[in-house]
């Protein structure tokens, strides 16, 4: 059974309005030489044209309708008590899915980001392997806030901004500088626009090898359709989400992933199986 959305449908309307408009700051991004690169005038180019797209358009308005309502209790969530921000992610269909942000207050846990996003090819997966394309089901804290561009004022002291000097290794599942590692060149061009600002979403923070590295919290670039197992929301809502990791630093933001109807299976499962999505 859906349970309504405690804000109202005008709210959500305001919110998705919010995430196809292009108010992206003035900056430049780091090129595959990892200095000044395409112009932000660039890049809103390509927004554009991405907007005028009709199937982009169709995503949104059908998010429209999916967005007032969710399939979870934010409140049974089971975290450690340091806990300030939590995204849930709600697989709504295929490779679509609905984004709410949340942060603790006196009063408990307050949405602050409603946006559409896209998952993985092949969907979610409690058994997610190197390869498969699909986005991992579980309760993970999220790390390492890196990106392309230029951080904002709020961002957190820590972020890094990367350049092709940096490769996210495929044996360690973390960022490294100057390595040889086999991984994603984080800062080159094939990244552009979608590692503007990045979140690492915590799956398999011991590197275990055939369950897969670099599922990031990341921005919807040029290709938005699906990931090869990240999450991907619009550029204005990531920054939203790295100014709240700024706000309340390391160790107290986490991310919830499941398809919608589902959440019940995992509350409880923060920690589980080693930092793996919880064998359900």
């Amino acid at each position: 059974m859906k349970k309504k959305w405690k804000g109202c449908k005008e709210a959500a309307s305001v919110l998705l309005s919010f995430t196809i408009c292009c108010l992206a700051p003035t900056q430049a991004l780091a090129s595959s030489e990892g200095g000044p690169g395409m112009v932000d005038a660039e890049r809103l180019q390509r927004e554009e044209a991405k907007r005028r797209n009709p199937d982009y358009q169709a995503f949104k308005d059908q998010a429209e309708q999916s967005l007032p309502v969710v399939t979870f209790d934010v409140s049974q969530f089971v975290l450690p008590k340091e806990a300030g921000v939590l995204v849930v992610v709600e697989g709504t269909q295929g490779s679509a899915c609905d984004v709410y942000v949340y942060e603790k207050t006196a009063e408990g846990w307050q949405q602050k980001i409603a946006a559409a996003g896209h998952l993985g090819m092949n969907g979610m997966s409690s058994n997610r392997r190197v390869g498969d394309k699909t986005t991992p089901i579980g309760v993970f804290k999220m790390n390492t806030p890196f990106g392309q561009a230029l951080p904002q004022k709020g961002f957190p002291e820590d972020y890094v901004r990367v350049d092709s000097s940096y490769v996210w290794s495929d044996d360690t599942n973390k960022l490294e500088k100057d390595t040889d590692a086999a991984g994603e060149k984080v800062g080159t061009s094939q990244y552009l626009d979608y590692y503007d600002y990045v979140l690492d979403m915590g799956f398999n923070p011991e590197g275990i090898p055939d369950q897969g590295s670099a599922l990031f919290l990341h921005c919807e670039g040029e290709f938005w359709m699906y990931s090869s197992g990240c999450v991907a929301v619009p550029r204005e809502q990531m920054a939203e989400i790295m100014k709240l990791y700024g706000t309340w630093g390391e160790g107290r933001c986490f991310i919830a992933l499941a398809p919608g109807g589902t959440f019940d299976s995992i509350y409880h499962t923060y920690g589980a199986n080693g930092g793996l999505s919880p064998e359900l």
